[in-house]
This record gives C-alpha cells, sequence and structure tokens, in this order.
C-alpha cells in the first residue's frame, strides 16, 4: 500500500518533538519533603503546630540543588496560612536577633512581598503595622504586617512577615489571613509561639 506525503507532516513532527523536549526541560522537579526537624537549629516542624496543621515541606538542597536555600514548611488552619523557612544563603555568621546582617534580608523579604504583589498575588497592598521588632519568647523578630485584597475573591487580608537570626541560620515566617476572621490573629500568634516554644534555649 502506497502512503502519500503529506504537506507540511516533517515540520509538524519537528515541531512537536521541539515542544515535547521544552516541556520536559520545563517540567518541576519532584518536591522532597524537609525532615520534621532541624538538625543544626534544634527547631521541630511537626505535623500538628499550635492550631494549625503541616500541609507540605520542601527540602531545597534534594528539590532543586540549592542548599543554600534550606528548608520550608506549610501549615494551615481554616482561616490561617503560615510557611516557615529555614535558610543561610551560604552566610556565616548570622547572629541570633534582629541584627546584623538580618536586618538586609528582611528588607529583601520585604522586597519579596512587594514583587509578589505586582506579579498579581495581592492588590492594594500596604503596611498595617510596622515594620518593628516584635519579641515572642525568648527570640526578638524583625516584624511587619500588611493589609491586601486578595485578587481571586476581592477578599481583604492581612500579610505578615517574621524574621530573625537563630543559631547561625536565618529564620522566616510568612502568614496570610482574612481581615475580618474572628481567629486569624489568635492563631498567626499562636502558631509563631509554638515554634519558639520547641526552639533550644
Amino acid at each position: 500500500m502506497m502512503f502519500r506525503a503529506i504537506p507540511g507532516a516533517g515540520v509538524l513532527l519537528a515541531l512537536g518533538f521541539v515542544f515535547s523536549q521544552a516541556v520536559a526541560q520545563t517540567a518541576q522537579p519532584a518536591r522532597v519533603p524537609a525532615p520534621e526537624h532541624h538538625a543544626e537549629t534544634g527547631l521541630a516542624f511537626p505535623a500538628v503546630m499550635g492550631p494549625a496543621h503541616k500541609v507540605s515541606s520542601t527540602d531545597y538542597d534534594k528539590t532543586l540543588g540549592k542548599p543554600a536555600l534550606g528548608y520550608s514548611w506549610n501549615y494551615e488552619t481554616r482561616v490561617l496560612t503560615t510557611t516557615f523557612y529555614v535558610y543561610n544563603l551560604d552566610i556565616a555568621p548570622i547572629p541570633s536577633g534582629a541584627t546584623g546582617v538580618v536586618l538586609p534580608q528582611f528588607q529583601q523579604a520585604q522586597g519579596d512581598i512587594d514583587h509578589g504583589a505586582k506579579a498579581g498575588r495581592y492588590d492594594q497592598l500596604k503596611p498595617s503595622q510596622g515594620p518593628g521588632d516584635c519579641p515572642v519568647g525568648t527570640m526578638i523578630f524583625r516584624c511587619i504586617t500588611y493589609s491586601a485584597i486578595r485578587p481571586r475573591d476581592k477578599r481583604p487580608v492581612f500579610t505578615r512577615l517574621f524574621l530573625t537570626g537563630y543559631r547561625n541560620y536565618f529564620l522566616k515566617i510568612r502568614q496570610d489571613w482574612p481581615q475580618d476572621s474572628a481567629v486569624g490573629a489568635r492563631e498567626a500568634d499562636a502558631i509563631i509561639q509554638a515554634l519558639v516554644s520547641s526552639a533550644k534555649p
């Protein structure tokens, strides 16, 4: 049986191959979970922390080959989302508390929030409280809370940033909750207190 050549078929096949290669190259690597305990700092990230349940975590070395980015742990309640980050960016030493290299890192983290707003994560982002120092137990964080509008449902939210130095690592906390939630602020404080209570003296 004779097959007629379809005009452009070779080009289509070639384009299909190029597209499949591009998809393969841009596919996200499989996420490798972070450990429950961070050995160097002694901080614990169990399945339940205060009022929140852990929903995911990431080891950035094993996932992306970037050990300087450390780890992240994501927790949720019905109204609150919290992400903890522990990393060092290959910087040493990192002082404990909200001093030294912690301050420019805090400014960088603020810049990341501004960039996220410009990319569509928030509308009408503006400082609501801070920046300033926020003591929690034995730790002192540099902190700021923003008010914003969540684009997908137009709901007013608070988004909060805490950052401190701890045992030669940065500890960053990001939290979001609806402004009209009766329990959001209490839950936000409670989960941070639960983490700090696990810290070594």
